[in-house]
């Protein structure tokens, strides 16, 4: 995989077409020069860094989904082998989290809060249920309940979330913005499957599901300090939009 990299920073942004669906020459007058990857690659991290509200709920989501999947995917299965009736009953609480987001992607449709960013931080902070649903052992049906709950939850979060960025980064920047999202709300998930099973071991599954969970509140707290995600609304997300809008109407 390695070797790939020199290959990657090699590539040069294509051109746009023209009117006539050809390509412009190289040098041709008003045409900028193809950038390298490496340029791409800076412009899209000066965006991402550029929104507070953007940058800062990537870090939350960081520390939350590599609490939550050490606590949940890998000691879960523990927890329900031992306590709640062995691979049936973890397929159920897994279903029920499915379940869970088929239905947030509908009521999606029709639910749009007014503090998308604040909607965005508490569901993060929420997301503490799995694993304290797993370490206080509650009943297999209180667990699926809260899978549920936790995946419509879920579900809605991620469509405001994606709403936003589409509305509030420039269209051309939009694929680069997104891929650091996605880097820095994943990148740490293998550390937290690796630390789950030693922490199990050392301290207790119950122990290190409650710590997840602890971890999972207090990064949530945090991501509530910037004044701009408690109090970001959906009214606001258009004006770019709107603003682009008026400029092309002016130009015609």
């Amino acid at each position: 995989m390695l070797s790939t990299i020199p290959l990657l920073l090699a590539i040069r942004g294509s051109r746009p077409l023209t009117g006539d669906g050809t390509r412009p020459a190289e040098g041709a007058e008003g045409q900028a020069p193809a950038r390298s990857m490496l340029t791409e690659l800076r412009e899209g991290w000066s965006e991402f860094r550029s929104h507070t509200w953007l940058w800062v709920i990537v870090a939350q989501f960081g520390v939350v989904l590599m609490a939550w999947y050490g606590a949940f995917s890998v000691l879960g299965p523990v927890v329900a082998r031992e306590h709640l009736g062995g691979p049936a009953a973890w397929g159920a609480i897994t279903a029920a989290d499915a379940f869970g987001l088929i239905a947030g992607g509908i009521a999606a449709l029709r639910f749009t809060p007014r503090r998308p960013m604040l909607f965005v931080v508490v569901t993060g902070g929420a997301i503490a249920i799995s694993p304290l649903s797993l370490a206080m052992v509650l009943p297999l049906p209180a667990i699926c309940l809260a899978s549920f709950g936790l995946g419509v939850f879920i579900e809605m979060m991620m469509v405001q979330w994606t709403v936003t960025m589409a509305r509030n980064i420039p269209p051309d920047k939009l694929a680069r913005v997104s891929s650091y999202d996605v880097l820095g709300s994943v990148m740490a998930m293998p550390a937290g499957a690796l630390i789950a099973g030693p922490l199990g071991a050392a301290i207790g599954v119950s122990s290190t599901q409650y710590a997840a969970a602890a971890v999972i509140v207090v990064a949530s707290a945090l991501a509530l300090i910037p004044r701009e995600i408690r109090t970001f609304r959906t009214s606001d997300a258009p004006v770019q939009a709107a603003s682009e809008d008026v400029a092309a109407l002016e130009a015609a």
